[in-house]
C-alpha cells in the first residue's frame, strides 16, 4: 500500500483510494459516533434503523466525491412501510469536516420483526432519487425505480443508466458490543451503532490510452476482479472498530496495490436552529398561533436531529398581541 501523505482513518472518516494498475477509484468509509449519534435520537424499529444507517453511509460516500461546495441528497419514495428515507451530505470547507443528517418515515403499526430486513418489502415500489445542490448553481437530480434488491443496488443501477460508469457499492450497518464501545456508553446494553461501506468506479481508458484491441478484454477483466474482491469484505469487517480502512483495503487489493489519498471527517450536522424556526412560525397570524398552543406554548421539531424547540406566543410576535 502507498500513501500520498499521513492521515487519520478512524472513525466517521472517508478515505479515497485507488487501485494501482487498474484504472478503478474508490472510497471507504467507517461511521462510529456519528450513525450512532443520528439513530439513537430517533429511536426507529431495528428494520428501520438499519437502513437509515444504510442510507447514511452511502450518502457519505457519494457526496464526499463531489468537487463543489454544496450539498447532496439521497432519497427513496415508495408504498411499502418505510415509505420515505432521506439522508443529505453537506461538504465542509477546506479542511472541515463535511456534516451528514438523514430520518425516515416508517408505519408505526407495522410489525417489522417479520420484515426480515428485506430492502423491496420495507420500501415497496417507487423512486429513488441523487440530488446535487451546488452552492450558487443550478441544482441537479437523477431518479431511477426503487426496485432493487438494497440501497447499494439501486445506486449502482444509477450510475450504470445515468452517468455509464460502472460502480460497486458494499454496505453493512450492525451494532458494536465490544468492551470499548460498553465504556463509552455503559448504560447502553444493546450495543453502539457502527456502519461502513466500500464504493468502487471503473474508469476506462481513453482511445488514446487504449493501445492494442486486447485492452478491453484486460480492463473488463481488472474490473471484474477488483468488484469480485471488494464484495469479498464481511459485513463484520466493514464495522469492526479495531480495523482501519487502510488495513481492509490491504486486505482487499493488495496483489495489485492500493494508493489511498488524504481523507476527510465526517460529524453528524443538522442545519436547524432555533431562529430558523421561529423565523418560519411568524409569518402565521396570531389566529393561527394561537391554535397551535399546547400548555401555553408552541413547539415544533426537526425531522432530521429530533430536536424540539418551544416558543410562547408573545416570544415568537408580540405585536401580533395587539392585534383586533
Amino acid at each position: 500500500m502507498t500513501h500520498d501523505t499521513a492521515h487519520n482513518t478512524g472513525d466517521d472518516h472517508v478515505l479515497p483510494f485507488t487501485v494501482e494498475g487498474a484504472n478503478v477509484r474508490g472510497r471507504a468509509v467507517r461511521l462510529g459516533p456519528l450513525v450512532d449519534q443520528v439513530l439513537r435520537r430517533h429511536a426507529y424499529p431495528e428494520a428501520v434503523s438499519q437502513l437509515l444507517g444504510e442510507a447514511l453511509t452511502l450518502v457519505v460516500l457519494l457526496g464526499n466525491s463531489l468537487k463543489f461546495k454544496g450539498s447532496f441528497s439521497l432519497q427513496t419514495k415508495g408504498d411499502g412501510p418505510v415509505p420515505m428515507l432521506i439522508a443529505d451530505y453537506t461538504t465542509g470547507e477546506d479542511t472541515q469536516p463535511g456534516h451528514v443528517r438523514g430520518y425516515a418515515v416508517y408505519d408505526k403499526d407495522t410489525d417489522f420483526a417479520k420484515y426480515e430486513n428485506s430492502f423491496s418489502r420495507l420500501t415497496g415500489s417507487g423512486y429513488f432519487a441523487l440530488t446535487a445542490d451546488p452552492t450558487g448553481a443550478e441544482r441537479y437530480q437523477g431518479i431511477v425505480a426503487l426496485d432493487g434488491e438494497s440501497l447499494a443496488h439501486c445506486a449502482e443501477r444509477y450510475f450504470q443508466t445515468s452517468e455509464q460508469i460502472p460502480t460497486a457499492i458494499r454496505l453493512s450497518v450492525g451494532r458494536s458490543y465490544t468492551r470499548a464501545a460498553q465504556r463509552m456508553a455503559p448504560e447502553e446494553t444493546a450495543g453502539q451503532w457502527r456502519a461502513g461501506g466500500i464504493l468502487i468506479q471503473h474508469l476506462p481508458k481513453t482511445a488514446l490510452e487504449a493501445r492494442a484491441p486486447e485492452d478491453s478484454a484486460d480492463e473488463h477483466e481488472d474490473w471484474r476482479r477488483c468488484r469480485i474482491l471488494m464484495q469479498s469484505a464481511t459485513d463484520a469487517e466493514l464495522i469492526d472498530p479495531d480495523l482501519t480502512n487502510e488495513t481492509l483495503l490491504y486486505r482487499l487489493f493488495h496483489e495489485d496495490g492500493v494508493r489511498v489519498f488524504p481523507g476527510q471527517r465526517v460529524d453528524f450536522g443538522c442545519r436547524c436552529t432555533r431562529d430558523r424556526l421561529a423565523g418560519v412560525l411568524i409569518q402565521y397570524s396570531r389566529q393561527v398561533l394561537e391554535e397551535l398552543l399546547q400548555d401555553g406554548h408552541i413547539s415544533g421539531s426537526c425531522e432530521f436531529c429530533n430536536e424540539t424547540y418551544r416558543f410562547s406566543l408573545e416570544e415568537l410576535a408580540p405585536e401580533k398581541l395587539r392585534e383586533p
